[in-house]
């Protein structure tokens, strides 16, 4: 099962996933006060969590990373981003002016091409570099969905104005990574509402794939 929860501070509405097998669960991302209400929604579901997957290191997925691991949950992330999650003072301050972000250290690293077993789902890493240089995108093929953070939305792409952020790289990380998954693959994006990516190739005005 798979419900996604828009939560976090009023106007972010970070999609956070929680993907559920046999009364086990996976959460992806964790923004700002969302630990108290994942919590209560496994409780009231009887889900016991036990992973947390970050897709990037901006402080609206990750800012309530630590409350979490707290919890039991293993967390996961890559290891260019998992140096800014132990050393949250490299955000940058504007970022940090209304949210105390505490370090939080990375369980497993996790690397490009990566597929590994979560609550008895496959899940395969794609490192999708240039909204953050440790971007991730996490693929559930059997349930056919792909988690793919601030890199890609309905219509649009993840902004690379910001520190460690690069035009060419997510470009690329679209076109090479994302666009490679199957055509009826559900794209989950950080904020705001689903897509395909079948939709995306066809509709995005700003990157369709090279003929």
């Amino acid at each position: 099962m798979v419900d996604i929860y828009p939560l976090g501070p009023q106007g972010s509405g970070t999609n956070v996933g929680i993907v559920t097998h046999e009364n086990n669960g996976i959460v992806i991302d964790a923004p700002p006060n969302a630990a108290q209400e994942i919590l209560s929604i496994a409780k009231r579901q009887g889900v016991r969590l036990q992973h947390l997957l970050i897709t990037h290191c901006h402080w609206d997925h990750i800012t309530d990373a630590l409350p979490l691991k707290k919890q039991g949950l293993k967390v996961y992330a890559h290891e260019l981003d998992r140096q800014v999650m132990e050393n949250p003072e490299q955000i940058e301050p504007e970022m940090r002016a209304y949210w105390h972000i505490d370090a939080c250290s990375v369980d497993q690293i996790v690397a490009d091409g990566t597929t590994f077993s979560l609550c008895g789902l496959s899940v395969e890493a794609l490192w999708i570099p240039g909204h953050t240089p440790g971007g991730l995108a996490y693929f559930f093929r059997g349930l056919g969905i792909c988690f793919v953070g601030d890199t890609l939305f309905a219509r649009k792409v993840g902004r690379s104005d910001f520190p460690g952020g690069d035009k060419h790289a997510l470009f690329r990380s679209i076109r090479e990574k994302l666009y490679t998954l199957p055509d009826e693959t559900v794209i989950i994006p950080g904020h705001g509402y689903l897509t395909t990516i079948g939709e995306e190739k066809r509709e995005n005005p700003y990157l369709r794939p090279r003929n």
